[in-house]
């Protein structure tokens, strides 16, 4: 078994340093980043630093990265802006190197087919870091259905409760706020279509969403709201959207912090949001994704999936509740518990898993299940091969396609006019 793993980062921002990045630190005895490719000066230089890397083996534009021909690594992870994936993946394929791509993987329907016919014969380990698979809890609740216990799974309803900040933060003022670059549905929420997809190991049929951006307009701006927050706004005290509130408390998430930039310290970040775009009034930006939007899906053999993404909640957290023909299966979000029910024989259950750390653990395992791979050459544990990730993708466009056009859309005809207008080889 190989020891240690290089890496080549594409990519180095919020997840790239924060992510990806600190595994290698906190695990330099399995995985160490060798090269990187980072447009931002400042971020290029701060990993570059963290991680020792020699300078003919940093990279602006990953063009450059690709054209040095770096053949002593082990694998690329691709943490760019969503809609700057598919040429690095690639130019990553031409190389025939290993691959980790951050989700989504592409921001139009066009390129989600275009991705698949360039990929398809791709013979090395390719994974989407879908991450949700493969959190501890997910993993149990996955066992448990597939373990017939609990008879067949008859409906799942499925929640992904974004808190008020983060949806202030990433969605309202931050870099993913315009559905021109991508629907809320694919930037938030293509990790839960794929969860759903394949907890029950079943193709979608047809699928119908609505949503709307209920609440962050200008019309709700509170009287003499001025364009940025710390310009002398009169509501601050009384608006839970003020930066004041939002990014110097003790548990304010870093990777607010680090969307922003290299910050050194709590001045250097009360100077940047006076006018950058975290800095803005809610009431006040160029945001137009939804800030609420349900989606309904029956998949095969008449299974019922329902589906809600909601920005206005206080504790962020997913809500599931799966109903089987023998039993039921809940997971509260906000406790350590999985709760299983049996009909018959009649019994409760509450399982503890152990999920800490980032997306419930999903970070490190997502990790640990690609340097796993390319450490023994076994690929039989990869939970989350592209291939797999197609169906959540195509879910979350043919919902957009249904919420747009106000319609139930039959998914596998959808898919179908997806191949023929965009054929490939």
């Amino acid at each position: 078994m190989k020891k240690e793993i290089h890496l080549a980062l594409i990519g180095a921002g919020n997840r790239g340093q924060g992510i990806f990045g600190q595994y290698a630190l906190d695990m330099p005895h399995r995985v160490k980043f060798t090269a990187v490719a980072e447009p931002d000066k400042k971020k290029r230089e701060q990993f570059s630093a963290n991680h020792k890397i020699a300078p003919n083996r940093v990279f602006a534009d990953y063009n450059d990265f690709f054209k040095a021909d770096i053949r002593d690594i082990d694998g690329v992870v691709i943490a760019t802006q969503e809609d700057h994936r598919i040429d690095p993946l690639f130019e990553s394929v031409k190389k025939n190197y290993n691959i980790l791509v951050e989700k989504p993987l592409c921001t139009t329907p066009a390129d989600l087919i275009r991705l698949y016919n360039g990929i398809k014969n791709h013979n090395r380990v390719l994974i989407v870091c879908h991450q949700m698979r493969l959190t501890p809890r997910m993993r149990c609740v996955k066992n448990l259905i597939d373990s017939g216990k609990y008879g067949k799974v008859v409906c799942i309803q499925h929640s992904e409760n974004l808190s008020y900040h983060h949806m202030a933060h990433s969605f309202v003022r931050g870099f993913f706020n315009s559905e021109k670059l991508s629907p809320m549905l694919l930037a938030k929420s293509c990790h839960d279509l794929d969860l759903i997809t394949f907890l029950l190991g079943k193709k979608a049929k047809k699928i119908a969403s609505f949503g709307s951006l209920n609440h962050f307009h200008k019309k709700n701006a509170p009287k003499d709201a001025p364009l940025f927050c710390l310009s002398g706004c009169p509501q601050y005290a009384a608006c839970p959207y003020s930066v004041l509130k939002l990014y110097f408390e003790p548990d304010t998430d870093p990777a607010y912090i680090r969307q922003m930039g290299v910050v050194e310290n709590k001045q250097h970040l009360l100077e940047l949001l006076k006018t950058n775009r975290f800095g803005r009034c809610v009431f006040q930006t160029d945001n137009d994704v939804v800030d609420n939007q349900s989606v309904q899906i029956e998949y095969e053999d008449d299974v019922h999936v329902s589906f809600t993404m909601c920005g206005h909640n206080g504790i962020e957290r997913r809500m599931t509740k799966i109903s089987m023909t023998n039993g039921e299966i809940e997971i509260n979000g906000r406790d350590e518990y999985i709760y299983v029910h049996s009909f018959e024989p009649l019994s409760e259950e509450r399982i503890k898993v152990n999920s800490g750390g980032t997306h419930g653990g999903g970070d490190r395992a997502i990790m640990d299940n690609f340097t796993d791979a390319l450490a023994t050459g076994d690929t039989s544990q990869l939970l989350t091969p592209i291939k797999d990730s197609f169906e959540g993708h195509l879910l979350v466009f043919a919902a957009e396609h249904s919420r747009k056009e106000g319609k139930v859309v039959d998914v596998r005809e959808y898919e179908t006019l997806l191949r023929k207008e965009n054929p490939g080889k």
